[in-house]
């Protein structure tokens, strides 16, 4: 059936329909579209979506190598600044990490070994007393004032004139002179004599005697009559019977 509209002479044939294009081919000319492409007929000629796809790849594979990149620069960076504080965290690491070991008290054993004795060097022995012999005259003074020579040292002899259950063991009273005298009633300072009892243990009265004798000052003590008398007192250091 014809359209009345557009008639058609019967010599005249009918227009080539264009083949359909495929989105692959719609960008491409066709032949019948462009006369001058049909020199090139018999070159091959690459289709269009294959070039869009490798052009695709090699931008996805662009961008994928440009992250990668970035992402290697900040993980060296990251890694040299973060060098000393993980070599700092592993030197101290937290208790979280890192078991607490307790470690088990130790005790010393006792040790048997006395101790080396410390070298001591023993105090010097006191120098003895030098005890002076006297004159009369030096022993005079002596008794008048025996505290102005207290502590003296003398040698002095005597003749014992009480030496019993009164005096006790350890003292006794003499006369006393400057030298040894030719008759016992040449004795004539009385004095008081202090003592250790062995010293004195052989001593009994009338006894003359020589002593090494030390001042100790004067010396008061009652009398039998009533009275009160102040005599010389002399420690004796050693003794001897003459």
């Amino acid at each position: 059936m014809t359209d009345g509209t557009s008639p058609m002479t019967p010599d005249q044939p009918a227009e080539p329909q264009e083949p359909a294009t495929s989105p692959a081919t719609a960008g491409a000319p066709t032949s019948a579209a462009r006369p001058e492409a049909a020199t090139l007929a018999n070159a091959p000629e690459p289709a269009m979506p294959a070039k869009h796809s490798n052009t695709r790849a090699w931008a996805v594979a662009g961008v994928a190598l440009v992250i990668a990149l970035g992402v290697g620069v900040a993980v060296i960076a990251a890694s040299g600044d973060d060098a000393k504080p993980a070599a700092g965290a592993m030197a101290s690491a937290s208790p979280s990490t890192i078991a607490p070991t307790t470690a088990a008290p130790t005790t010393a054993a006792p040790t048997s070994a006395a101790p080396s004795p410390t070298k001591t060097t023993p105090p010097p022995k006191p120098k003895p007393p030098s005890y002076k012999t006297l004159t009369e005259r030096q022993w005079k003074l002596i008794a008048k004032n025996p505290d102005a020579y207290l502590g003296k040292t003398y040698v002095v002899y005597g003749r014992v004139t009480q030496f019993d259950a009164a005096t006790g063991t350890d003292s006794f009273r003499a006369d006393v002179a400057h030298r040894r005298m030719a008759d016992e009633y040449e004795y004539e300072t009385n004095t008081i004599f202090n003592g250790s009892e062995s010293d004195l243990d052989n001593l009994v009265e009338d006894d003359i005697f020589r002593a090494n004798v030390t001042v100790l000052g004067s010396f008061s003590y009652d009398t039998q009559i009533g009275g009160e008398t102040t005599v010389p007192m002399l420690q004796v250091n050693s003794i001897k019977v003459l």
